[in-house]
C-alpha cells in the first residue's frame, strides 16, 4: 500500500461483515487480517471513529465555486470549505503529468504557430474550464472532418496533451452510457473524442445533443424512482472521416439543425497542400510533422494544463466579466453583420476558444506571438462557413429545400398526370397521384416550354414533400424564394384548380424553378 495514498470510502461499504471495502483495500495493495476476528474488529474500528473535520464530497471534476477539483487533489479555495473528489469511475490517469512546462511550450506549443488547426485545437483544450465562466455560452463540439491521414487525430492530440498523456484521447466507440460517464470524467475540461464512424449511426446525432447539453439519460433505481443523472459541462474536440450528417444518414436519419451546431463539422483540410498543416517547421513532410508531434505528445504533457488551472484559480476575482467583455468584441469581429442567429451562436463558441488562447498566452503558457489564436480561430470560422451548406443563413432553410427540391426531383413526372392529357386514353396512367403538372409556355406566340408548374394535392405536400418539417414553414420559404404561385385575392398558400377530368380541388402551385435552387 503506498505511503500517503488517499481512498475514500463510502460509509455504506460497512454494512454487513465488511467484505466491500476490504475487497477495494486489497485491490490496492493493502493486505487484510485473514482470520474472522481480526477482520470483525477492523469493521468495529471504522464504525467506531468520528472524525473531527469535515469535508464535501463531490463526484465529478471542474469548479465548485472558486475551487477547481481533480481526481487527486483540489486547486484553489471556496470560502475555506475542504473539497474532496469520489466517484466509482476510474479517472486516476486522467489527468497525468510529464516533462515540464517549458518543455511543453517548446517541443508541442512552438510547432502550432502557423497551423490554424493545430492552435485552434490546442485553444479549445485551455476553453474547457472557462466555459463555466463565460455566461450565454453553449457548451458543444468541433469534428474535424476530412480525408484519412491528413492530421486530424494529430491535432486532437495536440490538445489532449494540455490535460494529459495518451490515455487522454479517447475514441468513439462506446455506448451511451459510456460517453455519459466520459462526458462526467472532463467537466470543466475538454473531451477528445476520435474516429466518429466507430460510433452508431444510430445514436450520433443523440450524442452530440447530449454532450452539448451536459445531462445524461434519465433512468430509474431499482424502487422506480428515477436515479440522479450525471451532469457535466465541456467542450469536446472529434474526428472523422465523415460528418455527422453524412453519418446519420447511414441509418437513414436526417439531421436536425440543433445537432449540426452543438457540433459543427469543420473542415481539417488546411488549403495549403499539407493535409491539417499550413507550417512544417524544418519537418520534411505534414506526415513526419505529424508523427513527430505524437511521439512528443507522448512523453510532454499535462503540465501546461496544471498552470493554466493554477492561474486560473488564482484570478477568478473579475474573470466572468473580463471573459465576457473580452468575447463580445471578438464574436463582433468574427462574425458577419447579417449572419442568422444560428451562426451567431455558433460564433460566440469560435469567441470563448479565442479569447482564452489569447488569455493563456498572456500567461505566459503557450509560447505563441499575441494575435496567433484569434487568426487560427478566425481561419477555422470562415472554413466552416464556407463549409456550410446554408452559409450564414439558416440551416433549416437549406434542409427544407434539398428535402421538397429532391422529392419533386424524384416523382415530378412519375405521379403528376399531364394537365393536357388528362383526357387522352393513350396516355400513361399515373400510379399513386400526387397532383398534376402543367406546360408553362412563353407569352410571345412561339409556344416554347420554360417550364412546369406541379398542381400538389395538400396532403401529398404535407406528408411526404415537406415530410419531418412544419407544413406551413415550407410553404412559405418556397413563397419567399419565387418557386409557389399563390392568388392574391386568396389568403394562405392554396390555389382553386379544376384539373380535368377531376373535381375541383385545392392545390398548392409549386414552380419547376425549385429543381435549380441550389444552397448558397
Amino acid at each position: 500500500f503506498r505511503a500517503g495514498r488517499r481512498w475514500l470510502m463510502p460509509l455504506a461499504m460497512l454494512a454487513g461483515d465488511g467484505t466491500a471495502y476490504r475487497a477495494e483495500l486489497l485491490g490496492q495493495g493493502l493486505m487484510m487480517p485473514t482470520d474472522a476476528k481480526r477482520r470483525s474488529l477492523l469493521t468495529a474500528y471504522l464504525q467506531s471513529r468520528r472524525p473531527a473535520d469535515l469535508v464535501r464530497i463531490v463526484d465529478r471534476v471542474g469548479w465548485h465555486g472558486r475551487a477547481y477539483v481533480l481526481p487527486r487533489e483540489t486547486l484553489g479555495d471556496d470560502g475555506g470549505e475542504r473539497i474532496l473528489f469520489q466517484s466509482e469511475a476510474q479517472t486516476e490517469g486522467t489527468f497525468d503529468q510529464r516533462g515540464t512546462l517549458d518543455q511543453w511550450r517548446e517541443r508541442v506549443g512552438r510547432l502550432c504557430v502557423g497551423n490554424s488547426r493545430l492552435t485552434f485545437a490546442a485553444s479549445c483544450a485551455f476553453a474547457g474550464p472557462l466555459l463555466a465562466w463565460a455566461a450565454g455560452t453553449d457548451g458543444g463540439g468541433f469534428h474535424f472532418m476530412g480525408d484519412s491521414s491528413c492530421g486530424k487525430t494529430t491535432a486532437l492530440r495536440v490538445a489532449a496533451s494540455v490535460w494529459g498523456g495518451r490515455d487522454y484521447l479517447q475514441r468513439w466507440r462506446a455506448t451511451d452510457n459510456g460517453l455519459e460517464g466520459m462526458a462526467a470524467q472532463h467537466s470543466d475540461g475538454l473531451l477528445c473524442l476520435d474516429e466518429l464512424a466507430q460510433l452508431d449511426a444510430k445514436v450520433a446525432g443523440e450524442s452530440a445533443y447530449m454532450l452539448a447539453n451536459g445531462q445524461g439519460k434519465s433512468r430509474a433505481g431499482r424502487t422506480g424512482a428515477a436515479r440522479p443523472r450525471l451532469a457535466w459541462r465541456l467542450l469536446f474536440l472529434s474526428a472523422g472521416e465523415i460528418g455527422l450528417a453524412e453519418h446519420m444518414s447511414e441509418a437513414n436519419k436526417r439531421t436536425r439543425a440543433g445537432q449540426e451546431l452543438r457540433m459543427i463539422d469543420l473542415p481539417a483540410e488546411a488549403g495549403a497542400g499539407l493535409g491539417i498543416f499550413e507550417e512544417l517547421h524544418g519537418q520534411a513532410s505534414g506526415g513526419a510533422l505529424s508523427q513527430h508531434l505524437t511521439r512528443t505528445a507522448e512523453t510532454t504533457f499535462g503540465t501546461v494544463g496544471r498552470a493554466w488551472l493554477e492561474h486560473l484559480t488564482g484570478n477568478t476575482e473579475g474573470l466572468a466579466r473580463t471573459l465576457r467583455e473580452r468575447m463580445d468584441a471578438t464574436e463582433a469581429k468574427l462574425v458577419p453583420e447579417s449572419a442568422a442567429g444560428q451562426v451567431q451562436r455558433v460564433g460566440r463558441r469560435f469567441a470563448l476558444v479565442a479569447v482564452v488562447g489569447e488569455l493563456a498566452t498572456e500567461a505566459g503558457l503557450t509560447g505563441w506571438p499575441t494575435g496567433a489564436a484569434t487568426a487560427a480561430v478566425r481561419r477555422c470560422m470562415n472554413a466552416w462557413i464556407e463549409a456550410r451548406p446554408a452559409g450564414i443563413g439558416l440551416a433549416e432553410d437549406t434542409q427544407m429545400l434539398r428535402q421538397m427540391r429532391g422529392w419533386f426531383g424524384l416523382h415530378g413526372d412519375a405521379r403528376f398526370t399531364d394537365w393536357g392529357r388528362a383526357d387522352d386514353d393513350h396516355a400513361p396512367k399515373t400510379m399513386n397521384r400526387a397532383g398534376w403538372r402543367k406546360a408553362v409556355k412563353t407569352s410571345t406566340g412561339l409556344d416554347e416550354l420554360i417550364g412546369w408548374e406541379w398542381y400538389v394535392l395538400p396532403d401529398v405536400f404535407r406528408t411526404e414533400a415537406c415530410k419531418g418539417f412544419n407544413e406551413r414553414t415550407a410553404l412559405r420559404l418556397l413563397k419567399d424564394r419565387g418557386h409557389l404561385h399563390t392568388e392574391g385575392k386568396r389568403p394562405g398558400f392554396g390555389c382553386s384548380a379544376s384539373p380535368p377530368g377531376a373535381d375541383k380541388c385545392m392545390v398548392y402551385r409549386v414552380k419547376s424553378s425549385i429543381l435549380g435552387d441550389l444552397p448558397e
